[in-house]
């Protein structure tokens, strides 16, 4: 970074009035600028803090908005605002509250509205068209709060199973069941083994042969109070009997329309098909392409972490290239 884009980044800060102040009354942009300072965070910092998160925000934009000359007010900006709310060690909506009843209304609807299951794919009509034959309506009301995905590859770079441990709360009463859509495209012409389930069993269950779109729901053991939270675990096992050949696999990744407290993204890898890159890569939802954020480094186990935190709406995921 250059001295003449470190000076663009930082404001004074007007010490005659504290944070706290500023949070309570405003306006924005001394706040935002007051916060940043205290946190002792340059902007191209809360920028890579941001990528981290799967939200690409230039250094110009959190410029503007610090000096006044922008506020936020697009869904992408308000959401990017969310974030840096945590980023800067801020209570919820402590900012986005500065903003004004029509931005605080479209910003409560970014928080609490979950966008159709649908929506999380929107350049594929095909899965539209595969939930016709499963139950949607009440998807909205299960929240995620953490989830582990172990990913596990077989000595020949194909994706052997995924085991899921999944933290939900539900936003309303009656909530029981969760939908799941997974892209199988390349990893097998049948659907995957559902197994290993806890705390839930198989619903319906569709699959797409020409595109690979398996889908279904979990049901719950009994409907659930709102507040009240279930941890489910399944496993997705590639079928082994009569298997065609398919081509090694190269990434896995999940959609989230909420944000998520917490992703663990686990890849394990057979020493006989060990990658010579792995990349973490996470984006929004409607960009074209997702954005490799960082190298991942082989544990001892053979396997790759990548973990999300106060994550989403977006995909989150692991490309790896194989051979040497």
């Amino acid at each position: 970074m250059t001295a003449q884009t470190e000076r663009a980044s930082v404001l004074p800060v007007n010490n005659a009035e504290s944070l706290e102040e500023l949070l309570e009354h405003g306006p924005f942009a001394a706040a935002l600028r007051s916060a940043i300072a205290a946190r002792g965070l340059s902007l191209d910092r809360i920028q890579d803090h941001l990528l981290r998160r799967g939200i690409k925000l230039s250094i110009a934009t959190l410029s503007y908005w610090q000096s006044g000359q922008r506020r936020p007010e697009r869904p992408a900006s308000l959401r990017a605002l969310k974030h840096i709310e945590v980023i800067l060690g801020l209570p919820t909506d402590a900012l986005s509250a500065l903003l004004g009843p029509a931005n605080r209304r479209e910003n409560r609807g970014l928080t609490e509205a979950a966008p159709a299951i649908t929506d999380l794919w929107p350049r594929n009509p095909a899965v539209a068209d595969l939930l016709a034959g499963v139950p949607t309506q009440v998807d909205t009301s299960m929240r995620r709060l953490t989830q582990h995905d172990r990913v596990t590859l077989g000595p020949d770079g194909r994706i052997m199973s995924m085991r899921c441990t999944q933290l939900m709360r539900a936003d309303r009463d009656g909530a029981d069941h969760f939908l799941f859509v997974f892209d199988w495209e390349g990893q097998g012409h049948s659907p995957p083994v559902v197994t290993n389930l806890r705390n839930c069993r198989l619903g319906r269950v569709v699959f797409n042969t020409m595109k690979g779109l398996f889908a279904g729901e979990f049901l719950f053991e009994r409907p659930l109070r709102r507040g009240e939270t279930v941890l489910i675990e399944y496993e997705f096992r590639n079928p082994t009997r009569n298997a065609r050949p398919r081509k090694p696999s190269d990434s896995y990744s999940r959609r989230f329309g909420r944000p998520i407290r917490e992703y663990v993204l686990e890849m394990c890898f057979d020493k006989q098909a060990l990658p010579r890159q792995c990349q973490h890569f996470a984006s929004q939802l409607e960009d074209e392409e997702p954005k490799l954020v960082r190298n991942l480094h082989m544990g001892v186990s053979n396997s790759v972490l990548a973990i999300g935190r106060d994550f989403g709406p977006g995909y989150f995921g692991v490309h790896w290239r194989l051979g040497r």
